[in-house]
């Protein structure tokens, strides 16, 4: 069994973080997650979100790490979508609690 780790969402766009606990071989997938959706974000001609989430999503082993990759790079997009600068979304009013 794998020993716990925590992963940190930082505070971006304005919208708050999160604090996800979880198995630690799935820390760093977590944090990949993150930064793909990002360099996404950064980049006007990064082509289709829905592909570079697979893309980078199947390079990692069946299982918790895709999930962990899948829930930091959702979790950076969300926060660019509820941003009180701009996505305006809904969803900021919610509270993240996994």
């Amino acid at each position: 069994m794998n020993r716990p780790c925590t992963s940190h969402l930082p505070t971006h766009d304005g919208h708050r973080g999160a604090i996800i606990k979880w198995p630690v071989n799935c820390h760093a997938a977590f944090e990949r997650g993150v930064a793909s959706a990002q360099a996404w974000l950064s980049n006007d001609d990064s082509g289709w979100l829905w592909a570079n989430l697979i893309i980078e999503r199947d390079a990692l082993p069946p299982g918790a790490q895709r999930r962990a990759f899948e829930i930091g790079f959702l979790s950076r997009v969300h926060q660019r979508l509820c941003s009180p600068f701009g996505g305006n979304h809904q969803a900021r009013k919610t509270c993240l609690q996994l």
